[in-house]
């Protein structure tokens, strides 16, 4: 079936070292993607300006989690909600994957999410969930996710 683990969908052969591949990663290889990791790169734009920044996530299967202060991807994110999330792995020099995510950022206000969504980051008690609790300008959202895609590039024996 396509989109199935073990099923490649290849989208091209390098011209110059026909061993190299590049393909399409099946859903459960996007998913995989994006729990190994706990960085990505968070990429939102509004009034013609593009703003990407990385941030510590954590995913639970439909939606992206994190914190972050009062600035500008808060702000921005506030005017225009529509986001893309990437995150990227290197196992050598012609071999990675690649995936982006589009989605809608929601503020978790509601305490039963925040903490939720913080302890999905593991932040369970110190100075920065201290400070996340007591609204002081700390922000709690989630990306939910509406688009994923992934690709891969790899170097057959």
């Amino acid at each position: 079936m396509p989109g199935r683990r073990g099923v490649v969908r290849v989208l091209s052969h390098s011209r110059k070292d026909p061993r190299i591949m590049i393909g399409v990663l099946s859903p459960d290889e996007i998913d995989d993607v994006l729990q190994r990791h706990r960085v990505g790169h968070l990429a939102c734009a509004a009034n013609d300006r593009p703003y990407v920044v990385p941030i510590t996530y954590a995913y639970d299967g439909c939606c992206i989690y994190a914190y972050s202060g009062l600035g500008r991807k808060i702000d921005t994110m506030r005017e225009q909600p529509l986001v893309c999330f990437q995150v990227d792995e290197q196992d050598g020099p012609s071999e990675w994957r690649s995936v982006i995510a589009e989605g809608r950022y929601e503020e978790l206000r509601d305490d039963a999410a925040r903490r939720e969504a913080l302890a999905l980051l593991g932040i369970t008690n110190g100075a920065v969930s201290r400070a996340l609790h007591a609204g002081n300008g700390a922000v709690v959202f989630r990306i939910r996710l509406t688009e994923r895609s992934g690709r891969f590039e790899r170097r057959d024996a």
